[in-house]
């Protein structure tokens, strides 16, 4: 994963002042967007996913100092994935709250948007 960050940064470079501006403002836009998503296919499978992770002693090979290997006892860490009921009654508020934040959020992002592009008018190639 440390390898794929310099070309995230990269890529986000590759943006136009404008681009990362206009992006920046609509960004809770989109996420209420994505969060109303997620709600809506956990109500319909009825359950959710949560991910921990669990710590374990294996019998490995561990390395010497001279450079040689012996068995010995080592820790490694898991993910585990349970499957947990959601609670209806507090997921349908959230998405109830979000349905009546949304309008807001879309106008604040056609506002950011705007202000981004008077702001910062496009460069011509």
């Amino acid at each position: 994963m440390r390898h794929l960050i310099p070309i995230f940064l990269l890529l986000a470079a590759c943006a136009t002042p404008q681009e990362r501006c206009i992006n920046d403002a609509a960004a809770p836009y989109r996420a209420a967007l994505k969060e109303r998503a997620e709600i809506a296919k956990s109500l319909s499978r009825g359950f959710d996913y949560v991910t921990e992770y669990e710590t374990r002693r294996v019998f490995t090979r561990c390395k010497t100092p001279k450079g040689g290997w012996v068995p010995c006892w080592d820790r490694e860490t898991y993910p585990v994935t349970r499957r947990i009921s959601v609670d209806r009654a507090v997921l349908q508020s959230r998405d109830a709250q979000l349905a009546r934040d949304l309008p807001g959020l879309e106008r604040a992002a056609e506002r950011g948007a705007a202000a981004c592009l008077k702001a910062l008018p496009a460069e011509d190639a």
